[in-house]
């Protein structure tokens, strides 16, 4: 019985501890990131979130050559978008006037990733992933501009609804200009962590994984502005 037993654990632990080699992997994510204003006073109103796609590069270095435990680094480049848009109208003595600003931001970077992983196949062809790790990002493109739409009844002579509406030029958010100065700037520079699971069916990957930072988006007195992103990414390992 006990030599049943043993022959028993050995097979699982070849199992578990099967396909110890290097391995690359490419792949493409969406991306939602959450930009949260922080102070002592508590969460702002300015709060907001990108939506957007990555693409990357992944290798695994093997850690053990019986046990299949890595170290996975790598390059991603990440787009963010938003669109948020506020309305009023106002009306007194028979004239109204109604107007939209919609503000849009976009965001690049480039981020490395350096993860501990431990790989085990729960089927032949099928494994699962958990890793966590460190995220060194390189912030390349943070702008953003204000679309002005005006209606009224009001006489041109009133208001000159052609000189309201149209597009601001797009301000940059590691600018000192832009921003009104230094302290206002975003930093270039981000470090953060990740948490994550891979799920991987032959050669197709599937990953999900959230991560924060360290260092701010930017931070200004007591009020900082902080990242959390989710991402969702679909590979294929080589």
């Amino acid at each position: 019985m006990k030599k049943l037993i043993f022959a028993a654990a050995v097979v699982a632990a070849g199992a578990f501890c099967a396909n110890a080699e290097d391995y690359n992997r490419i792949g493409v994510s969406y991306n939602n990131t959450h930009f949260g204003f922080n102070s002592a006073a508590g969460d702002s109103d300015d709060n907001f979130s990108t939506n957007g796609f990555g693409i990357g590069y992944t290798h695994g270095f093997s850690l053990s050559s019986s046990c299949p435990i890595f170290l996975e680094t790598g390059l991603n480049l990440n787009f963010g978008f938003d669109s948020s848009s506020e309305e009023n109208k106002m009306e007194q003595g028979g004239y109204w006037m109604s107007s939209k600003v919609t503000s849009k931001k976009q965001f690049m970077d480039l981020q490395i990733p350096v993860n501990f992983v431990y790989s085990f196949h729960a089927t032949e062809n099928f494994s699962i992933s958990p890793y966590v790790g460190l995220n060194f990002k390189v912030n390349v493109l943070g702008r953003y501009r204000n679309d002005v739409d005006v209606d009224s009844n009001l006489p041109s002579n009133v208001l000159d609804k052609d000189n309201l509406n149209g597009s601001s030029d797009w301000l940059s958010v590691f600018s000192k200009d832009d921003m009104d100065g230094g302290d206002n700037t975003w930093n270039r520079f981000q470090m953060g962590w990740q948490v994550g699971v891979g799920f991987q069916y032959k050669p197709v990957y599937l990953g999900v994984q959230y991560g924060t930072d360290f260092i701010p988006a930017f931070k200004y007195k007591e009020a900082k502005v902080n990242t959390g992103t989710f991402r969702l990414t679909l590979g294929y390992s080589f």
